[in-house]
């Protein structure tokens, strides 16, 4: 079963819609604004379908955002028929695009279609503070927003992950650096870094703890 997302502010469209939807056995939540879409969609959302005129902002907002963090598909609904709304939707990164009047059985049968050939998705590790890694991108967000990590603070982090609870010692880390004349110290500096970019309170860390005298280990659960 299929997790669809409707983001339409018109409630006897998006009740259609959904009927239709969930009779053809798939999962189906509804809200009516941006600010609502945005604090839903995740990673288990597996296809969108969205109007562009909403109450607070334009759709555009939306695909744009689901589209960068979690590259989920996309069907677009809206009452402009020009060909700059259909070319500005498709830029957002829109898979496809419905102009209403439209017959929800042609919606059914068009999410079915984009389904099958939807862009292959990011595998992904999920950690307690809503932390995701996004493994095939090499990115990380927290709380949907991406933290911008360089290389080497990735590449000790994931090794954190893949031992989780398990602790890793200063020299394991070290081989995970690609720098010159790597000293103990420069883990502690970008566990530091690490510390200021994901924990709540770097002073009371909770994702990355120390183990004294020998080195870190993850502090939080895993859950993929």
């Amino acid at each position: 079963m299929y997790q669809i997302l409707i983001v339409e502010d018109e409630v006897r469209i998006a009740e259609t819609v959904k009927e239709y939807l969930e009779r053809d056995g798939h999962g189906v939540r509804h809200v009516t604004t941006v600010a609502d879409a945005l604090k839903l969609i995740d990673a288990e959302t597996d296809l969108v379908v969205l109007d562009l005129m909403l109450p607070d902002g334009q759709g555009e907002r939306i695909c744009e955002r689901v589209v960068s963090l979690f590259n989920t598909p996309v069907i677009m609904l809206t009452s402009k028929r020009n060909e700059d709304s259909r070319i500005t939707g498709f830029a957002c990164g829109a898979d496809d695009y419905l102009t209403k009047p439209f017959s929800p059985r042609e919606l059914v049968m068009r999410v079915r279609s984009v389904l099958k050939r939807a862009r292959p998705r990011d595998r992904i590790i999920r950690l307690d503070y809503d932390i995701v890694i996004h493994i095939d991108r090499r990115t990380v967000t927290k709380q949907g927003r991406v933290v911008r990590l360089t290389p080497n603070e990735l590449a000790i982090f994931l090794c954190l992950v893949d031992n989780w609870k398990t602790a890793v010692s200063r020299d394991k880390l070290v081989e995970y650096i690609n720098a010159p004349d790597i000293l103990d110290r420069t883990v502690d500096v970008h566990i530091r870094h690490l510390r200021q970019k994901l924990e709540e309170d770097p002073k009371n860390p909770q994702v990355i703890k120390t183990v004294h005298g020998y080195g870190y280990i993850l502090g939080v659960k895993r859950h993929a």
